[in-house]
C-alpha cells in the first residue's frame, strides 16, 4: 500500500474540504469549527471492514465531557447498519480530503481508497496530533488520542494573550 506523496503534518493549519454528506448535500467542512471546538478527521477505506473499530471510537468520543466534532471519512456514500451517537460520516467524493491530507491510497487491492488516519485539529485550526498506521490492522491508539485531546483542551482558550 502506497499513500499519495502529498502530506499535511502536526502543526500545520488545517484544511477546508468540501465533501457530500448522508443527505447528498455538498458541505464544507471548515479547519476550524464556528464554536472554537475541537474537531477530528478521520478516515477509512471502508465501512464494513473497520466498523468494530469505528463503533467503538463513536463510543470514546460519546463518552468525552466537552464537544468534539468528530467526522468519518470515506471515499463514497454508503449507508449504515448503525446509527452513530456522536460521529458525524461524510463522503469525500470528490478527493479534497484525500489529496490535502495524504490519505489516498495510490497502489494495491485499497487503490482510490482512503487509509485508516486521523487528524485531531485544535480549537485555532491548528492539526495537533496525527494517528496513520501503516498496517491497516494496527488500532487507532485510543490512550494516545485521549492524551493528545487533553493537550489541544488545556493549549487553547480561544481569549488571545490579552484575554
Amino acid at each position: 500500500m502506497q499513500l499519495t506523496d502529498d502530506f499535511i503534518d502536526i502543526g500545520y493549519m488545517a484544511e477546508n474540504f468540501d465533501v457530500i454528506n448522508t443527505n447528498n448535500e455538498e458541505i464544507t467542512i471548515k479547519k476550524a469549527s464556528q464554536n472554537r471546538n475541537i474537531q477530528i478527521f478521520f478516515s477509512f477505506p471502508n465501512f464494513n471492514d473497520f466498523s468494530e473499530e469505528i463503533i467503538a471510537f463513536d463510543e470514546f468520543i460519546n463518552n468525552a465531557k466537552v464537544d468534539i466534532f468528530t467526522y468519518v471519512i470515506f471515499n463514497e456514500k454508503i449507508d449504515f447498519p448503525y446509527e452513530f451517537k456522536k460521529i458525524i460520516p461524510i463522503f469525500d467524493v470528490n478527493e479534497e480530503f484525500a489529496n490535502m491530507y495524504g490519505t489516498k491510497i495510490v497502489s494495491g487491492s485499497l487503490e482510490n481508497r482512503l487509509t485508516k488516519a486521523l487528524f485531531l485539529i485544535g480549537k485555532d485550526g491548528a492539526i495537533y496530533h496525527i494517528d496513520m498506521p501503516k498496517n491497516l490492522d494496527t488500532p487507532l491508539n485510543l490512550d494516545r488520542i485521549r492524551v493528545e485531546l487533553n493537550k489541544v483542551y488545556q493549549s487553547y482558550t480561544g481569549a488571545g494573550c490579552h484575554g
